[in-house]
């Protein structure tokens, strides 16, 4: 089963790339997909040889969980490499203060009893809080991490790398011509529902583990005395 979805994660990484050469693009957009699809198709081989996978559910949860992390990626951390390339540079970077906020709960309220409440701003809210609750999940169902504490740790530091990436990525583009300081927004308030989205994720394992896994060890343990 395992080998079955490191295939898939090749197959992935293979259509991505035939994909850009089927658009005709140039040499760059070959090392964007290098780049960027390259690192995740790598972390997911080593989360999936440290997995834990024993019956069909574990390999639905893996299955998922890859294809998960591919999304998670071209939703938060993606880095757009051609334009670094192809744009003009003229230097002076700078940190776009506007696009940072400090305030906790000041990006929550306003998404969602502020003056102007839209679809838009409830959803930006509720995918936050989901964004990093089936990492929690995952961890601990595929036993990648075992403690609880622990995996609340990796969520809190995943969504502290992710911020800080994308400062990072602000920043870098801040010294290229049009980049207006850079377009994503760096805000405590992600770092909260994202580790709130963790704490959920945990208790949503500690329910499965409660009512599906006990229940699977005891019909085991009753067919072995049998």
């Amino acid at each position: 089963m395992v080998l079955f979805v490191r295939g898939f994660i090749l197959f992935y990484f293979i259509f991505a790339f035939r994909t850009y050469i089927y658009e005709g693009v140039q040499l760059v957009d070959f090392l964007n997909i290098v780049v960027n699809f390259g690192i995740v198709l790598l972390i997911s081989i080593w989360l999936i040889s440290i997995s834990e996978v024993k019956n069909i559910l574990n390999f639905v949860i893996l299955f998922v969980f890859v294809i998960y992390l591919f999304v998670l990626h071209s939703l938060v951390t993606y880095i757009n490499i051609p334009y670094y390339i192809t744009q003009k540079y003229i230097g002076n970077p700078y940190v776009n203060f506007e696009r940072i906020n400090f305030i906790p709960f000041k990006t929550i309220y306003s998404n969602l009893f502020g003056r102007v409440v839209a679809p838009v701003t409830i959803m930006q809210t509720a995918g936050n809080l989901l964004l990093l609750l089936p990492l929690a999940f995952a961890l601990l169902s595929l036993k990648i991490i075992n403690n609880k504490y622990k995996a609340i740790m990796v969520i809190f530091l995943t969504t502290v790398f992710i911020e800080m990436l994308q400062l990072l990525d602000n920043f870098i583009a801040s010294g290229y011509m049009y980049s207006e300081g850079g377009q994503r927004a760096i805000d405590i308030d992600d770092i909260l529902l994202n580790t709130l989205g963790g704490l959920i994720g945990i208790a949503l394992f500690s329910i499965y583990k409660k009512l599906f896994l006990c229940k699977v060890l005891d019909r085991k343990k009753f067919t072995t005395e049998i």
